[in-house]
């Protein structure tokens, strides 16, 4: 009895492995369409979050036809493109931003793993600034607490990066958002449709409250461990149950949508928490997608 059991356990334990190994090889696309009385025309982004150097075939083949097929007029990064002390995988970012800028235009906001080693008293600061040098370089725009203004077919958008002090990351519990932060960092917000790439979604009221018409978060991974019908069990920031860790949700009349990631880093679980490349539609109001 207790060999049946042991076997019993043994094969539960396989189909596990195996059950996590094809979902760290897998994603899906979640589109979200968004209308808003500031747009004439549609327009379509895709949205990249945590990919953490991680690769979807040879040099993210599989990623770039999924992002060729949606034909996005700009690539929008919500943060974390790398893993922080792993140099390859800045080697690994810099091939896929070089494809993505084959695609469109690339805007880059800073995720935590960006940010805690952009500072001179870091080990790798060295293989960050040449990362960053590169990148730039091949024509990716960074926007470190700045605003791109772009001019679409007649529609005007503001696309704003916002990179948060590393205090707001602390494990274990959430750092109130000090009110005067977003506009210190960034000003008021535009007239124009406002989009802002925050990587951490625990500040989504905050977003909106400020006046991003539309906000684009990464960091929860979804939540690394969701179970159906509850949510996510627990966030990479170690705090349980986030409450914005994944969908879009509406606060103050605007929109935030916070993906669930493409990657993973130390702790490489998904459960019920498929891995997300997300695909936006901006539209008219009064409009349906076509």
């Amino acid at each position: 009895m207790i060999w049946k059991a042991a076997g019993v356990l043994i094969c539960l334990g396989l189909c596990y492995i195996l059950w996590q190994y094809l979902e760290l090889k897998r994603f899906e696309v979640t589109e979200y369409p968004i209308s808003s009385g500031k747009i004439k025309k549609e327009h379509r982004f895709v949205v990249l979050a945590d990919l953490h150097g991680f690769s979807y075939g040879k040099e993210n083949e599989r990623l770039m036809k999924r992002i060729r097929e949606w034909k996005p007029e700009c690539i929008l990064i919500a943060g974390d493109m790398i893993v922080s002390k792993q140099k390859d995988s800045y080697i690994s970012a810099l091939v896929t931003l070089k494809h993505l800028l084959e695609i469109a235009p690339v805007y880059y906001a800073m995720g935590n793993h960006e940010s805690r080693v952009n500072r001179v008293e870091m080990l790798a600061y060295g293989d960050f600034s040449a990362y960053y040098s590169r990148a730039k370089g091949m024509g990716v725009h960074f926007l470190q607490n700045e605003t791109a203004a772009l001019s679409l077919e007649g529609d005007e958008i503001c696309v704003s990066g916002l990179e948060l002090d590393m205090d707001y990351y602390e494990k274990g519990y959430i750092v109130p958002l000090k009110e005067e932060e977003l506009t210190r960092n960034l000003g008021e917000a535009s007239d124009n449709f406002q989009i802002l790439l925050a990587h951490n979604p625990a500040y989504s009221k905050e977003y909106a409250a400020w006046g991003a018409d539309l906000t684009l978060c990464g960091h929860n991974h979804g939540g690394l461990i969701r179970l159906p019908g509850i949510g996510s069990l627990l966030s990479p920031q170690l705090t349980w149950f986030p409450k914005y860790n994944d969908g879009c949700h509406e606060l103050f009349g605007n929109k935030v949508i916070i993906s669930r990631g493409l990657g993973t880093h130390t702790f490489h679980i998904r459960i019920f928490n498929r891995a997300e490349l997300v695909a936006v539609r901006l539209l008219p109001d009064g409009s349906k997608p076509s």
